[in-house]
This record gives structure tokens, C-alpha cells and sequence, in this order.
């Protein structure tokens, strides 16, 4: 079994979390409802990866980015490590992603009324307990 590691924003802004959805065409879990972020690269820090992830996917960079605990789950194929981090300092304008797929601001209770990777579904009751209006 392989292992992955891949780092995401939790961000959060006025009670609400940015989700995005994968392309229906991608390999792994298409269609499914997930947090902005991606792959780790060889040599390259969660942190990092964080922050140039934002940069390809939404074009922005959190004022704050602070790391929580890593989810580890196994899927039938590979083994992944998420790094998450709670994200503030949404500027006045919503982030627009460079993609026609689908994206939003949701409740944590609306986040778990979308498709979901399981990694990705562990986070919910974390987040949860972060989200509060700013």
C-alpha cells in the first residue's frame, strides 16, 4: 500500500466553510465534495504545500494558517495523511477558483449533507467545534 500525504485549508469565514468540488473526470473520488489543498511534494513542508496549493486553486494566501492534528485513513488502494489547517483572512471579495466546477460556503451541518472522500468526512466533527462567525 502506498502512502500520500496532502495538506488542506479549513478555511473558514463568518460561520461558514469553503468546499469545492472534484472533477467528475478525475481518477480518484470524482465528483466528491472536498477542502481546497493537494499532493505534498517530495522535500516540501505540509505548510508549503498549503500555501501553494491556495495559490494554484483559489489565488489567495490565509492571513492565518494554523495547523491541526493529522487524519490518517486508508483506502483500499493507498494510505493517506491529511494536514489540515484552519484558515482565516478571506479579503473583502470571495476567492474564485480557475476552474468551472462547482464551489461554496457551507455550515458544517451542510457539509455533511455533501459526497465526501471518507478522509476528508473524519474532519467534520473537528470542524464542528472550530466554526464560529467571525
Amino acid at each position: 500500500m502506498t502512502d500520500r500525504e496532502v495538506a488542506l485549508a479549513l478555511i473558514v469565514h463568518r460561520g461558514r466553510c469553503f468546499a469545492q468540488q472534484r472533477s467528475p473526470l478525475s481518477r480518484h473520488l470524482p465528483g466528491l465534495w472536498e477542502f481546497p489543498g493537494g499532493k505534498v511534494e517530495p522535500l516540501e513542508s505540509p505548510r508549503a504545500a498549503l500555501f501553494r496549493e491556495l495559490e494554484e486553486e483559489v489565488r489567495w494566501a490565509p492571513a492565518r494558517a494554523a495547523a491541526l492534528p493529522p487524519v490518517v485513513h486508508a483506502y483500499p488502494q493507498f494510505r493517506v495523511t491529511l494536514h489540515p489547517f484552519l484558515c482565516h483572512g478571506i479579503p473583502a471579495r470571495t476567492p474564485s477558483l480557475e476552474t468551472a466546477l462547482a464551489w461554496g460556503w457551507f455550515t458544517p451541518a451542510e457539509l455533511g449533507r455533501l459526497p465526501m472522500p471518507e478522509a476528508n468526512r473524519e474532519l467534520l466533527g473537528r470542524l464542528a467545534l472550530l466554526v464560529a462567525p467571525d
